[in-house]
């Protein structure tokens, strides 16, 4: 039953191929964009910290960022446990509506 089911499946799908059928693999838009997302730096000053969350705030201009950090994320000059509010610093990551996913930042 099983090898006849294939044999069907494969042969349909020959078929369709040789008709110039295109089958297509729809994958979902949010791993789609997040792997072509080309990381920005955004520059601002620290607003609010939640350490305990492994984010912070920054103000650029006249927008509000959340910065999101994780073990990964390469700091320079400053650490999460010395950062503070109003420092200034420069976060380099991709941006999710308000959220910059941190790859490096530097205070």
């Amino acid at each position: 039953m099983k090898k006849t089911l294939s044999r069907a499946v494969v042969s349909t799908m020959l078929a369709a191929g040789s008709l110039g059928l295109v089958t297509v693999v729809a994958l979902p838009m949010e791993s789609a964009s997040a792997a072509t997302a080309a990381a920005k730096t955004y520059s601002g000053t620290v607003k609010t910290l939640d350490t305990a969350k492994d984010s912070f705030t920054i103000k650029s201009g006249s927008k509000v960022y959340t910065v999101d950090f994780t073990a990964k994320t390469k700091w320079t000059k400053l650490t999460s446990k010395t950062l503070k509010a109003a420092d200034p610093v420069s976060v380099t990551g991709t941006l999710a509506g308000t959220v910059i996913k941190a790859t490096s930042i530097k205070a």
